[in-house]
């Protein structure tokens, strides 16, 4: 398995087709673990040493957390989205201590990697 350095430089150059197989993996998961590793997602982006994403990614999560609808697949596929950005480290320490399903969505995300 790589060092998660090694994951972190890959993020940065994220293609299209890498996000498209991590959203389509994120429509797998149950709804037991989109509402266990989206509120955790969403304060890794929040208080990210970053800052605020100021960008259109977040303006889509602050308008589905607004309107109540952040533990949805688009929420997590936009949270995903966020953390791979602003901290994959963390992300990956939040979705290996959750449920079975966040685990395996860690793996897929770091083969995809």
């Amino acid at each position: 398995m790589e060092p998660l350095s090694k994951i972190e430089e890959k993020v940065v150059g994220l293609t299209d087709v890498q996000r498209t197989h991590i959203y389509e993996y994120a429509k797998r998961v149950s709804k037991e673990t989109l509402e266990e590793i989206c509120p955790a997602l969403l304060r890794l982006a929040l208080e990210s040493e970053k800052g605020v994403l100021k960008n259109q990614l977040g303006m889509v999560i602050f308008h589905l957390q607004k309107n109540e609808r952040i533990n949805t697949v688009i929420g997590l596929q936009k949270l995903l989205d966020a953390a791979l950005i602003v901290n994959p480290e963390e992300m990956f320490k939040i979705l290996e201590s959750a449920d079975e399903g966040a685990q395996e969505l860690a793996k897929k995300i770091k083969n995809i990697l």
